[in-house]
């Protein structure tokens, strides 16, 4: 209940933590993140984004390879096109290969019935419209309470704590960030869960930092921030 309190705190003294992504996106051209696990560099996730009219297009390329004693453990290697309209989510589309087998989500907004239709490998069915893509590059994830998979479809509940401000050091720059806790369950009173601790920079509000446990220790970290002329 602290920890909540405290969360819900931070976003009544940093209102213009919530604004829409698209404005501090705008003048982006691209981000690109370092996938690393046990602090060797693995591969890489970039987020390319463009604006058309009323539409904001991000498309992902993500690609890793992370091994153990010569064997591949995760490999992932895939593509994504989010579509918003007027600052909503409005259709997404994802193809991924996940240990050879491969993966996908289709997901198009229903704005009768404010509910998002999907169809991927992992789930089939429908949710609320206040459900996000979990995408690294959206600070907006750390609102939701619904989790959209971008690689399978698959829904899970999200519960976010704010824990500090930290400066951290990135490329021997330093940045003031916020740093949060993100646990995601099944259901929400699953016992089993997946914590990432997430570092938003306090400026920008891009997000600067991802890591977690999961058979060793992984880290996205920005490498390059291109924007546009």
């Amino acid at each position: 209940m602290k920890f909540r309190l405290f969360s819900l705190f931070f976003f009544l003294i940093y209102p213009s933590f919530l604004y829409s992504h698209e404005d501090h996106y705008n003048k982006i051209k691209s981000i690109e993140m370092d996938v690393l696990r046990n602090g060797k560099k693995i591969g890489y996730n970039k987020y390319i984004f463009t604006a058309e009219n009323n539409f904001f297009i991000v498309k992902n390329e993500i690609n890793f390879v992370a091994k153990i004693i010569g064997l591949n453990l995760l490999s992932i290697n895939g593509s994504s096109t989010e579509t918003y309209r007027n600052k909503k989510l409005v259709k997404y589309q994802s193809k991924t290969i996940q240990n050879k087998k491969n993966k996908y989500t289709n997901l198009i907004l229903d704005e009768k019935d404010k509910i998002y239709k999907i169809k991927g490998s992992s789930f089939t069915g429908i949710t609320p419209s206040n459900a996000l893509i979990g995408s690294w590059w959206n600070h907006n994830i750390l609102q939701s309470n619904i989790i959209i998979s971008p690689l399978s479809g698959s829904l899970k509940h999200q519960e976010i704590y704010f824990l500090s401000k930290e400066i951290i050091k990135i490329d021997n720059i330093f940045y003031d960030t916020s740093r949060f806790k993100i646990v995601l369950k099944k259901n929400i009173d699953d016992k089993k869960k997946e914590e990432f601790n997430v570092w938003l920079d306090d400026k920008s509000k891009i997000i600067l930092k991802v890591s977690y446990s999961k058979f060793g220790d992984w880290e996205y970290i920005v490498k390059t921030i291109e924007k546009l002329n």
